[in-house]
């Protein structure tokens, strides 16, 4: 059986903490998931330049920094 690799996460930029449980083995999806929780979060990115919630390497990623 075949392992999914972990290797986006999103961070919660404000708790500096990765979201629980969102794991993406392809980036684009992390990114639209990110777009999705940056929508619903209520601040008006646009305006402000600041994104809550970011695109980070996952555990399986040969960059992560646990």
């Amino acid at each position: 059986m075949a392992k999914t690799l972990r290797l986006y996460q999103i961070t919660d930029t404000v708790t500096r903490k990765p979201v629980p449980g969102l794991f993406f083995a392809d980036k684009m999806a992390a990114k639209r998931k990110r777009q999705e929780l940056n929508k619903s979060s209520g601040i008006a990115t646009e305006v402000v330049g600041f994104l809550r919630f970011v695109v980070s390497p996952g555990p399986d990623h040969r960059n992560f920094r646990g």
